[in-house]
């Protein structure tokens, strides 16, 4: 099993550090989406700087290729434990990607498309919560954050998971946390250098 689980981790780390986004807005607008916007290589960095359809594009390609994670590891017969280091490596491969020497995106598209695979019920409900919260509060990130911090308990709770899973479930949304944080003051200056929006 250790080397269809190396295998699923690889895979899944190379397929998320593809930067569709940096990809799309550097082939429509010729830019390079870390130096501009609020300097974050995904889909709603695109969908501001260069165009709604294009940051669309490039948020579903991000999905797609977290879909893709877990199915790599449900094609090389992990188990769901197993499988949600497919969903480590697919995220981490977006935030720090190979090809951009480490410089990627907050890895959202990446684990929704992942816990699509896992859960397709889990990720409708969070879709909800956050609109409800998108609505209340007109704040992407503490909408986004309230949304996804919900996915643990959801797991445990809704779906009578165990507490490994919840832990594990833990672990991998701590990683986008702190991704942003890390992230923060670098996009702070970028925004306010290129004008932001």
């Amino acid at each position: 099993m250790a080397p269809q689980i190396i295998l699923g981790c690889v895979i899944s780390y190379l397929l998320g550090s593809i930067p569709f986004s940096y990809i799309v807005a550097k082939k429509v607008k010729g830019v390079d989406i870390r130096v501009v916007g609020e300097g974050n290589v995904g889909g709603r960095n695109v969908w501001h700087v260069v165009g709604k359809k294009y940051g669309a594009l490039a948020g579903g390609l991000d999905f797609t290729k977290g879909l893709l994670a877990y199915l790599v590891g449900f094609l090389l017969g992990l188990s769901p434990w197993w499988i949600w280091l497919c969903g480590v490596g697919v995220v981490a491969g977006h935030c720090y990607p190979v090809f951009l020497k480490g410089r990627g995106g907050k890895g959202l598209g990446a684990a929704l498309g992942f816990l699509t695979g896992m859960e397709l019920l889990i990720v409708i409900i969070i879709a909800a919560i956050y609109g409800f919260s998108y609505l209340a509060f007109r704040r992407f990130h503490l909408s986004a954050s309230l949304a996804m911090g919900s996915v643990p308990i959801l797991w445990l709770v809704l779906f009578k998971k165990s507490w490994t899973e919840f832990f594990i479930i833990t672990g991998f949304l701590l990683l986008l946390g702190l991704k942003r944080l890390i992230d923060e003051p670098y996009m702070r200056k970028i925004k306010e250098a290129s004008g932001g929006w």
